[in-house]
């Protein structure tokens, strides 16, 4: 959100893309607060770097889940204002793609600053601007109040690190009706060639990053994470007193859903949690499994397991990875209830007795030249997970020559906790 001193122009026109397949969204239709699995808050009253006047919080008075909507809420108190930010950092993040949020904005005149943006998910070691910033939605600016479109101009930005400065290239557009008085489209298209913004299918604003050297702009081809919130005043709108807000109060900001879309060249972060890291034979059966549950005769082998797409159970998206596998050799993904099975094990065939009781054979696949195999099945209808599971998946992958029955290796587990 944060706008200062140098523009630099690297922008040409593109037209909306054809939309590709969902693979990622927050409905915001579950439960009367965001997910914790999803979102977290940022929360206090120290400006934020913009001398904005809010204290963020994390009381249903500022953000809430509502009849299907994310709903945060700016409100004026003894002393102030209070409002909410959330993010997905370290949670969710994603590079390149397709982005869509349908959005209600509140009547920002004078003094509300709503934004929908992204940060660099390595902001928390090398700070801002070096982890790069991009504004799909900014409105509520100076310039908007002092030509009376404050609900009708909206902003997008890059901010990022150029030769030991700081640099920004932003563009506007006047929309031609009050986009308070209802939801609309906000959509974002990142590839590794341009970012590029639109509002209901007219382009705000493009930026060329296809040459990352050319401008210091490595910022923009790493994994970002969503940012959600409602300011009050500082250095975008002009307004530093609180005297100088005049908008209505409280003021909604609401926002429908985001959805994320592959758009040919997205990648997901994984989500879920590892467990027994390394490479540690017969995890998870013999890591805490005693040693006794029926995986006697597997190792480990350096292969790695871990999860894309969504915990979710209505998108049902979720791909398990597996990584170092032996090519040409087949590997079975499995869902367990347990990472042990306290000496009992459980027949799964092939030779395996793993991951505790209720044991579900996934897929059986065969990895690539590189030992990469991705599955394309639909996890959580196959597994017959239900919203509050906490579920456990390995892979099984055999040595050339080795059979079914006599020998085998395992991944490390993975743990995933399914949510609405």
């Amino acid at each position: 959100m944060k706008r200062l001193l140098t523009i630099l122009a690297l922008a040409t026109f593109v037209s909306a893309p054809t939309q590709a397949a969902q693979i990622w969204s927050e409905e915001f239709n579950f439960g009367d607060a965001p997910d914790p699995n999803t979102w977290s808050y940022d929360l206090g009253s120290w400006g934020w770097g913009n001398q904005e006047l809010q204290n963020y919080t994390s009381s249903q008075d500022n953000v809430r889940v509502e009849g299907g909507h994310l709903v945060i809420t700016a409100r004026q108190v003894p002393g102030g204002f209070t409002s909410a930010r959330i993010k997905t950092q370290d949670k969710f993040t994603f590079q390149y793609g397709t982005v869509e949020a349908r959005i209600k904005v509140p009547d920002v005149a004078n003094g509300l600053w709503p934004a929908f943006w992204t940060l660099g998910n390595n902001f928390s070691s090398v700070g801002w601007p070096h982890c790069g910033e991009i504004d799909v939605l900014e409105m509520g600016s100076g310039s908007a109040i002092g030509s009376g479109v404050q609900n009708r101009k909206v902003y997008s930005t890059a901010h990022w690190q150029a030769q030991g400065g700081y640099a920004n290239y932003g563009q506007s557009l006047i929309a031609s009706q009050d986009l308070s008085q209802d939801f609309h489209i906000w959509r974002m298209e990142w590839t590794p060639n341009y970012i590029a913004t639109f509002l209901d299918g007219q382009q705000i604003w493009v930026i060329d990053i296809s040459n990352p050297s050319s401008f210091s702009g490595e910022e923009f081809h790493k994994p970002h994470f969503f940012i959600l919130n409602l300011a009050v005043g500082g250095t975008f709108t002009g307004i530093f007193n609180q005297n100088g807000i005049t908008a209505d109060l409280p003021a909604e900001y609401r926002i429908d859903y985001v959805r994320l879309y592959d758009n040919g060249h997205t990648i997901l972060s994984p989500i879920g949690t590892p467990y027994c890291l390394g490479d540690i034979p017969s995890c998870p059966c013999g890591n805490g499994g005693h040693g006794v549950s029926g995986c006697g005769s597997s190792t480990g082998n350096g292969a790695t397991l871990d999860a894309l797409g969504s915990e979710s159970v209505s998108a049902n998206n979720l791909t398990l990875r597996l990584r170092g596998g032996l090519p040409g050799q087949p590997c079975l993904f499995f869902q367990g209830e347990n990472r042990v099975n306290n000496g009992a094990g459980v027949p799964l065939g092939d030779g395996l007795r793993c991951a505790g009781s209720n044991v579900v054979r996934l897929q059986v696949l065969t990895p690539d030249a590189q030992g990469e195999a991705n599955t394309t099945i639909s996890v959580a209808s196959k597994g017959g997970v239900s919203i509050g599971n906490l579920r456990h998946y390995q892979v099984w992958y055999r040595d050339n020559g080795i059979s079914c029955g006599s020998g085998f290796n395992t991944t490390n587990g993975y743990s995933l906790l399914w949510t609405p």
